[in-house]
């Protein structure tokens, strides 16, 4: 299940990082032949807008940062690249000088949306499972819904 996008959003595209990774554009799931391009956009999404290294590309997508790792996250970000191409959203994500990023003006995301605006409404307990890196964010987001709650209830402290 994802967040309609009203045609005033179109042009943005939506990220679901709850309950699983996907990207939608004008409420139509984008589709990726190659696992490694689509979880390399996961892990742009995760960092946020914040550059992400090469060689941190290569550690999170084969657990090393020898060349074979590198080249494999330079053939990653061709087919990333291909993907949106054919979508027309190349411009979502960024690449300059060995650091890569996304282009948070371009996207909207439920996690962003839950950290920076307080809405967990789609917060399930599970935040992009398929990735064993993203436990880490998850016990951030967990926090953060917890936050939230807190505040919708008064605030308090147990029983």
């Amino acid at each position: 299940m994802y967040r309609k996008i009203s045609s005033k959003e179109s042009n943005k595209v939506y990220i679901k990082t709850f309950d699983g990774f996907d990207l939608y554009y004008k409420g139509k799931a984008i589709y990726f032949s190659n696992s490694k391009a689509k979880e390399l956009l996961a892990i742009l999404v995760d960092h946020g807008g914040k550059e992400v290294s090469l060689a941190q590309l290569a550690h999170f997508l084969s657990d090393k940062e020898d060349a074979a790792a590198k080249q494999s996250v330079h053939m990653a970000w061709h087919r990333l690249k291909k993907t949106l191409e054919s979508c027309g959203i190349e411009g979502i994500v960024k690449k300059g000088r060995g650091m890569y990023s996304i282009n948070c003006d371009m996207v909207e995301c439920d996690s962003w949306d839950m950290m920076e605006k307080s809405q967990d409404r789609y917060f399930m307990g599970e935040y992009m499972p398929e990735y064993s890196w993203a436990e880490v964010t998850l016990s951030y987001l967990i926090q953060k819904f917890d936050e939230i709650e807190a505040q919708k209830t008064g605030g308090g402290g147990g029983i």
